[in-house]
């Protein structure tokens, strides 16, 4: 059984030198529902998604490793965990709607989450220093919404940036630069992990692992808001699918309500994670002026496996039951929490085989996977046609 805490979004800085092209900057990044995912040629890295405007910085009296600062003429803002942590029940509300909603590409919030993830991916470290290169951008997008965002997506994100960021303890550095239109480029989201399983760090696609790409393969990408499938057969795409209640946030939902029901207690979805990692709520009577907390990881982990046997059935009944299928590849953040449930449910099935989209670099986890893709793929187009 997996343990509470994996079910909330980490903040990581991982420095590492990731394979790259001279003369550019590739970025890989993903802007989750739940966090902000990227690779660069220096670093790999992931902060929950939530950002909250501050009057200044001064109001952050003891800053942690994990906060992110972000300041310009558009305001203060607090990035990552430290904004969740410090979101009360009127915040998360107005958020919920915000950020969790198709219209967030246009809202100062996600404004802020760009420029802390394209800060994050241009920082410098003891590997590499961003000097000036071209600066190049994959990302995905959940297949059902593709054609209809990706104009949006684009347009969020390019143009000139004139920022001030802090990570951690450390000081405020400068960031100027600026991203073309032409330089961004979006994928289906679950393509990234099927590129990912075939995928070395060279960003060389490994003959083993052809037989994933020319076989019968269905990816199956759970995130925080939504199910994604991708569907392939001998190299050729078939088809995908999006269900948008079969992923983390539906498990938040049904847990959140189940603690209001049953303990009284007022939490909403964004605070979730926070509660997660402190590991439980508080439950108040106003009648009685009694609270006390409550651990609710019995009760997230119930909701977990009724949500996965539910995207499960899905799946099933959509594609035949995989009799046909050969590889079931299995990505995103959900996902991995769900992996050991998914293999004990299909342990008959003798012709179809499980696999991790991690499988080629499981020094980092699941929740990487499509955005590791996105950047050896993007790596790879730039080897080919830039030089």
């Amino acid at each position: 059984i997996m343990s509470m805490i994996e079910y909330a979004p980490k903040t990581e800085r991982l420095h590492r030198e990731n394979r790259s092209v001279n003369g550019y900057w590739p970025v890989g990044i993903d802007y989750g529902f739940s966090a902000v995912k990227g690779f660069s040629p220096n670093k790999v890295f992931c902060f929950p998604n939530c950002a909250i405007q501050q009057k200044n910085d001064e109001s952050i009296l003891d800053p942690d490793d994990t906060d992110i600062i972000i300041r310009d003429k558009e305001g203060t803002w607090i990035i990552g965990q430290k904004a969740a942590q410090a979101m009360d029940s009127s915040d998360s509300m107005n958020y919920e709607s915000e950020m969790y909603g198709r219209t967030r590409y246009a809202t100062p919030v996600f404004r802020a989450l760009i420029k802390a993830g394209l800060g994050m991916a241009l920082s410098a470290n003891r590997y590499k220093k961003y000097q000036d290169e071209e600066i190049v951008i994959q990302t995905g997008l959940p297949p059902k919404y593709k054609d209809q965002d990706t104009d949006l997506i684009r347009e969020a994100i390019s143009g000139k940036y004139n920022f001030e960021m802090k990570m951690g303890k450390a000081p405020f550095q400068r960031y100027i630069f600026s991203v073309s239109e032409g330089n961004i480029f979006v994928m289906d989201q679950p393509m990234g992990s099927l590129l990912s399983s075939i995928t070395d760090n060279n960003a060389v696609q490994k003959k083993s692992d052809y037989s994933i790409l020319k076989s019968n393969t269905l990816i199956f990408d759970a995130g925080f808001k939504t199910l994604d499938t991708y569907n392939i057969s001998a190299g050729i795409f078939k088809g995908s699918n999006t269900f948008d209640n079969l992923g983390m946030h539906e498990i938040f939902l049904r847990t959140a309500a189940e603690l209001r029901r049953v303990h009284r207690s007022g939490i909403t979805v964004p605070e979730m994670q926070t509660a997660i990692r402190r590991g439980y709520v508080n439950s108040f009577d106003r009648k009685t002026m009694a609270n006390k907390r409550i651990e609710f990881q019995d009760i997230l982990l119930k909701h977990s496996d009724a949500v996965c046997e539910e995207a499960v059935q899905k799946i099933l009944s959509i594609y035949d039951y995989l009799q046909n299928h050969d590889y079931l590849v299995i990505t995103g953040g959900t996902g991995s929490a769900w992996f050991p449930f998914i293999q004990e449910r299909l342990k008959n099935m003798e012709t179809l085989e499980l696999v991790s989209a991690n499988k080629n670099d499981v020094t980092i986890s699941n929740v990487y996977s499509n955005v590791r893709g996105y950047y050896y793929y993007l790596v790879g187009y730039l080897e080919r046609h830039r030089r």
